[in-house]
């Protein structure tokens, strides 16, 4: 079946072929059957393919015939072109952000000292878990407001019924025993009692608000005495811790920070030009070790940084398993408004002969034709030809830089 050599007298390669078997190629072993039926097929489309004229600059894209044996060693992959639509996609760089709307910085009611510390940065804590015991002053200074507080409305509430009583008996006897002058005195004193009793009431009230919403909230636990806890207020990571035991702490300094990351950031950072191509809404595809993500451009900012001139688009990503961590950086692509309509193919299925795109359109189960086309978009493994194929043409995809070797060969072989 194989060809064989030339015959003696044809010292041109022009003469007829001997059937027989081919010699094995340098560095080939006859154990390996599949290149060496490979280059056997490769022999014979060389000697086979038809010669071309000296001035024409390109060779003419003959069908390549491969035996089946060369087709099986190769695992040739025959897909059908389909028609569709390609987006065109632009390739980032990424780094993973913790989801500002879920970190908390958690700061104390009130000022004191830390007593101890119940985590370390890094550790997951669940909503509600204690961070950190303080002695609060700020806490110890309000129950004593609280104590003068309730002995004052205790004083102000007795001195405002006895007001009232008094008031009453006035009224009772007024113009007998007790002068019109005096009624009016004492109801003058009772008003002002009640005043004193509104006033006490609505300080007491104030000091209840900031025990029940500031020493007791979603990051702080009051405790007894001048002890309170601050807690988590979500479940996630500690991610920083800016205090240590025994370290005076005050509401104006944030000492621990929680963040929730059971969903990030993927945010990059792109040039003018290819901000104005994105669109929210659009396709992203993030590269993590051997697999990818895929989300949506949750926002493009309308303005570029002002120290580094590009622009922030953001994705938001799920992260249940904690696999992206913030500070990461990672490949991504992201979908941009351009997009065409014409007939899909694998990309690995396009080839590039003498400056030319190419695809093999399977004729039979042993002829290939290269057929040029004209790409529009590639993208996400796929290429979008705008001419040179039809919808539904079987083409080859896995294998086809094999046939581009025995069409080249045979090109080498014509001149």
């Amino acid at each position: 079946m194989a060809c064989g050599r030339p015959a003696p007298d044809d010292r041109h390669g022009g003469g007829l072929m001997m059937c027989g078997t081919a010699p094995t190629p340098p560095g080939v072993r006859r154990g390996r059957a599949g290149l060496y039926i490979l280059w056997a097929t490769l022999a014979c489309a060389v000697l086979a393919a038809p010669a071309r004229a000296d001035d024409d600059p390109t060779p003419d894209l003959h069908p390549v015939q491969i035996a089946p044996e060369a087709v099986r060693a190769e695992g040739l992959e025959i897909v059908r072109a389909t028609q569709g639509s390609l987006s065109g996609m632009l390739a980032v760089m990424a780094r993973v952000m913790p989801d500002t709307t879920r970190v908390v910085a958690v700061r104390p009611a009130g000022s004191g000292k830390v007593l101890d510390i119940a985590v370390q940065p890094g550790a997951h804590v669940t909503k509600g878990s204690v961070l950190l015991h303080y002695q609060d002053h700020s806490l110890h200074a309000a129950f004593e407001q609280s104590a003068q507080l309730a002995a004052a409305l205790s004083a102000a509430r007795a001195a405002r019924d006895d007001a009232a009583a008094a008031y009453q008996r006035g009224l009772a006897l007024a113009g007998q025993t007790i002068a019109v002058g005096e009624v009016r005195r004492r109801k003058d004193a009772l008003a002002q009692a009640q005043a004193t009793v509104q006033t006490l009431e609505a300080q007491h009230n104030t000091l209840s608000h900031r025990f029940e919403q500031e020493f007791t909230s979603p990051s702080e636990s009051m405790g007894q005495g001048e002890t309170s806890a601050l807690i988590a207020p979500l479940s996630g990571v500690v991610s920083a811790l800016d205090t240590a035991v025994t370290a005076d702490i005050s509401p104006a300094t944030p000492v621990a920070t929680v963040a929730d990351l059971s969903s990030v950031w993927v945010v990059s950072d792109v040039v003018p030009e290819d901000a104005a191509r994105l669109a929210p809404g659009g396709r992203q595809v993030t590269t993590l070790g051997d697999g990818s993500i895929l989300s949506r451009i949750d926002s493009v900012d309308q303005a570029a940084n002002l120290q580094t001139g590009l622009v922030r688009v953001i994705s938001t990503v799920p992260n249940p398993t904690g696999a992206l961590v913030p500070g990461m950086v990672l490949n991504a692509t992201l979908q941009t408004r351009q997009a065409m309509q014409g007939v899909l193919v694998p990309t690995d299925a396009i080839q590039v002969v003498d400056g030319r795109n190419v695809v093999f359109v399977r004729e039979s189960p042993t002829s290939y034709r290269p057929a040029p086309v004209t790409i529009g978009l590639e993208s996400g493994g796929q290429a979008l030809v705008l001419s040179g194929l039809k919808d539904g043409e079987p083409v080859v995809s896995h294998g086809s830089f094999a046939l581009k070797s025995v069409l080249l060969l045979a090109g080498m072989d014509t001149d």
